[in-house]
C-alpha cells in the first residue's frame, strides 16, 4: 500500500506526492535510528507510519529535524536499500552519500520533498496529512 503525503487547504489539495510504500517510510526511519539515533528527532521518529498527520505547529520542528539528519547523512557513505525503496533504484545509482539514497516516487530527494511539504503547511497553517 502506498503512502501519500499532502497538504490541504480546506477540502482542496494544495500539494502532495507518493513517498512509496508505508514500509519505505518505516525503513527510512530505521536507517535514521541506526545511523544517527532517534531520540533527537521526536517529531519525525515518533509519528506513526499509518494514517494521521503532522500538525501545523509541529512543522517547524520537523524541518529542523530533517535538516539536521540531512546534514549528517551527507557525511555518511551511501547504503544499499534493497529491502526498501525499490521504486527509486535508478535515482540511487551513483549516490555519493546516504542523503542521496532516499527519493519519493517522482525522484525528488526525500528530505527536500518533506521540507518543501512542511513549507507549504507552515505557509497555510495546515497539517501534512498521511493517506
Amino acid at each position: 500500500m502506498s503512502l501519500y503525503l499532502a497538504v490541504f487547504n480546506g477540502e482542496d489539495e494544495v500539494t502532495g506526492w507518493v513517498l512509496g510504500h508505508y514500509s519505505d517510510f518505516g525503513s527510512f526511519r530505521d536507517v535514521i535510528s541506526e545511523t544517527v539515533g532517534d531520540k533527537r528527532f521526536p517529531v519525525l521518529m515518533a509519528h506513526s507510519d499509518c494514517d494521521g498527520a503532522w500538525q501545523a505547529q509541529e512543522l517547524p520542528q520537523l524541518q529542523l529535524e530533517l535538516n539536521s539528519i540531512a546534514e549528517e547523512f551527507r557525511k555518511l557513505p551511501p547504503r544499499d536499500l534493497s529491502d526498501a525503496f525499490e521504486h527509486t533504484t535508478q535515482w540511487r545509482r551513483g549516490a555519493r552519500n546516504l542523503y542521496e539514497c532516499f527519493h519519493n516516487v517522482d525522484g525528488e530527494n526525500l528530505f527536500d520533498a518533506l521540507i518543501e511539504l512542511a513549507n507549504e503547511g507552515i505557509r497555510l497553517n495546515q497539517p501534512i496529512v498521511f493517506q
